[in-house]
């Protein structure tokens, strides 16, 4: 290989042909983890289904000139590791498809740690060992072999290799690394898309109109914490009334008018800002100040908010022009949740609004604030309390007489101080079906369920705890039907959009094609985890600690290779929904090969393990528990009773009925009533 230093724009087939690349050893261990190598080849198919003959920029990758003890020469990797790995990755699974002929073999090494170089040697054959340094190219490896089933696997690979571009870097010969990685460290920050935004949006309006935008937009950006919280005292009021509760209504302009008399009112009084020059002459006479009352609840720290505000924002424009009189359904179809693109799609909200820019840009402040309001009282949250972590769904209350706030359970029926548990089943049951969604969906963008709730919320003066429940849980069965079980699929927009939020499934019971989710690790999660929510909701007191958490790596209960001494199963076997479970990353390597029974005694006997596992997997081990054996037969009775079950929740749930827990066959399960409760 010749050293080129000129800086060069390659396609992707390029940067894995043309040279070799080494990972050195001062560089950290490849970290990228789902939510990174999801959103990448998400990026990239929406790319090339919708963009096809558009260049696709990933960025660049900074190397440095080596030459090897034999003489060969080679790139050393400064920046850009992450990526060149996860591409590798990619190109490794498309070749295992029956394309990429020309990618023999990868063409990165890593200096001095054998357990890397072993995992990125072998994906080809799929050995894969449980070590450490291996442990995340191997998890990337099964979640991208995945995801690249959802997608046109020709389109894809051809764009990817060819449309999808890197920017080469090569630093001279000469340059003293330390140095260079000093610089690039010490890099400033550059303006986000939004804080952009914001300033084109604001551009329109009168001088008299910036200090509440800003206001509102700088309220709206802080995800992590509530809303109110983040208004001067005297704006919050005005906005949300003295209980800070009330949803605001009245037009912008209007709120901007009072928001300028009081500040006309607060020059001419005490409350007026005080120069430089006035502090001083005040210290000289050592003049006083009252104390403002405490305006803080807690520290945002507290939540994690499931979502950026980037992509908040293209929520806010796509539902709110959805309203809008001058609606365009072309205009409409074109608008996604890939904040990449926020800038262009305001661009061209804002053009087919250009008679009439500034009172769209009125509407949408006033939309963005009211969404967020819904957003914080009715979508979850990550709670960090008291040295604990949990999903949360509460609202923020005033405390009476007092410049001070509490939370309570939004769906709660006891709104007393200290009071923040869910009391009902209403609450209970929407954390679990929203949390069940956000994990499923764990990229920034693509959180359609999120648009689906948004949608659902922005229109409604008063909230039925009971009918939001029902319209979350048709939502999941929709997207089985339609998404997941079905070989029709339908589009998540048209889901959300041409239902107008009743969320009809276009597919029916029949139309399921079971093959769906008898696919080994190719398995969707969101179908683990609505199985998971129907067997909690049918028996929630023998799962009371259970939670939706990130379990993204589908397993094999029975290996697909058994231990020295067991009998290896038929794949058509070993890869049925009855031998399929959900774990986490941190558990994948303990997991490994292991047969069944050693699982088990790995991790279905410590109480404080099993809290932590999905309830499929449990029941998997509750059945080794009973009968210390899992079988052929074990996982045809296991994968029966699981459609059954399956089939009995979508119907429940197309015809928009409740819970009753019923025994069949000595089991239980989920049946469709029209009794509530």
């Amino acid at each position: 290989m010749n050293i080129n230093y000129d800086i060069k724009e390659l396609s992707i087939k390029e940067l894995l042909s043309l040279y070799r690349y080494e990972i050195p050893l001062y560089q950290r261990n490849y970290d990228w983890g789902d939510r990174e190598a999801i959103q990448l080849v998400e990026d990239i198919a929406e790319y090339a289904k919708h963009r096809p003959q558009q260049n696709y920029y990933i960025g660049s990758v900074v190397v440095f000139p080596r030459v090897n003890s034999g003489g060969g020469s080679y790139y050393e990797v400064i920046d850009g590791q992450q990526r060149l790995t996860t591409l590798t990755i990619l190109a490794t699974l498309i070749r295992k498809r029956g394309l990429a002929d020309w990618f023999a073999t990868p063409n990165i090494s890593y200096s001095h740690r054998a357990d890397a170089d072993e995992a990125i040697s072998k994906m080809n054959d799929e050995k894969f060992e449980p070590k450490p340094a291996g442990a995340s190219i191997r998890a990337v490896y099964k979640i991208l072999d995945k995801t690249l089933n959802d997608v046109d696997i020709d389109c894809f690979a051809q764009y990817l290799f060819e449309k999808v571009r890197i920017i080469h870097i090569p630093v001279p010969h000469d340059t003293e690394l330390n140095h260079y990685f000093e610089i690039m460290n010490s890099r400033g920050e550059q303006l986000e898309k939004h804080e952009v935004l914001k300033a084109t949006l604001m551009e329109p309006l009168s001088k008299e109109e910036h200090m509440l935008f800003n206001e509102i937009w700088e309220a709206c950006s802080d995800m992590n914490s509530y809303v109110q919280m983040n208004f001067a005292p005297s704006v919050r009021e005005m906005l949300f009334g003295n209980s800070w509760s009330k949803v605001p209504q009245e037009d912008f302009d209007i709120y901007c008018k009072q928001r300028n008399l009081n500040r006309q009112s607060a020059v001419e009084t005490d409350d007026a800002p005080l120069s430089l020059q006035e502090l001083y002459e005040d210290a000289k006479t050592n003049k006083s100040y009252a104390l403002p009352m405490e305006d803080n609840l807690e520290h945002s720290e507290r939540f994690g908010s499931v979502i950026n505000f980037q992509n908040f924002l293209l929520h806010a424009l796509k539902i709110m022009f959805h309203h809008e009189t001058n609606y365009s359904k072309d205009l409409d179809s074109k608008l996604s949740l890939d904040d990449k693109h926020l800038l262009s799609l305001f661009d061209s909200v804002l053009a087919h609004n250009k008679d009439d820019k500034a009172g769209f840009i009125r509407r949408f402040i006033m939309s963005l604030l009211r969404l967020r309001m819904n957003f914080d009282m009715f979508i979850i949250k990550r709670e960090y309390l008291d040295n604990a972590e949990r999903w949360s769904i509460k609202k923020i209350k005033k405390t009476p007489g007092q410049n001070k706030a509490y939370y309570v359970a939004t769906f709660s029926k006891n709104n007393a101080v200290g009071v923040e548990e869910d009391d009902n089943d209403n609450g209970r049951d929407i954390k679990m079906l929203e949390s069940m969604f956000h994990v499923s969906a764990p990229t920034q963008i693509y959180k359609h369920w999120l648009n689906a709730c948004l949608f659902y919320l922005y229109d409604k003066s008063e909230l039925n705890p009971s009918d939001f429940r029902s319209a979350l849980y048709r939502l999941a069965c929709t997207y089985m039907l339609d998404r997941y079980l079905c070989n029709k699929k339908v589009e998540f927009e048209n889901i959300i959009y041409q239902t107008n939020g009743t969320f009809d499934a276009e597919n029916s019971i029949d139309d399921i094609n079971w093959e769906n989710i008898d696919n080994g690790c190719g398995v969707q999660n969101f179908i683990f985890n609505f199985y998971d929510y129907v067997q909690w909701r049918t028996d929630q007191n023998k799962y009371p600690k259970f939670e939706f958490s990130y379990r993204s790596s589908v397993e094999h209960f029975y290996p697909r290779v058994a231990m020295e001494g067991y009998k290896n199963l038929d794949k058509n076997v070993i890869d049925k929904f009855g031998n399929l479970c959900l774990i986490s990353r941190s558990m994948n390597s303990k997991f490994s090969n292991n047969m069944p029974i050693a699982k088990y005694a790995n991790f279905g006997q410590t109480q404080e393990v099993r809290d932590g596992l999905s309830i499929k997997l449990l029941e998997m081990m509750d059945v080794i528990k009973e009968y210390k054996n899992w079988d052929e037969n074990s996982i045809y009775e296991f994968e029966e009773k699981a459609k059954e079950i399956i089939k009995n929740a979508i119907i429940a749930g197309a015809k928009n009925l409740y819970f009753r827990i019923l025994p069949l066959g000595g089991r239980r399960l989920l049946i469709g009533t029209e009794e509530k409760g």
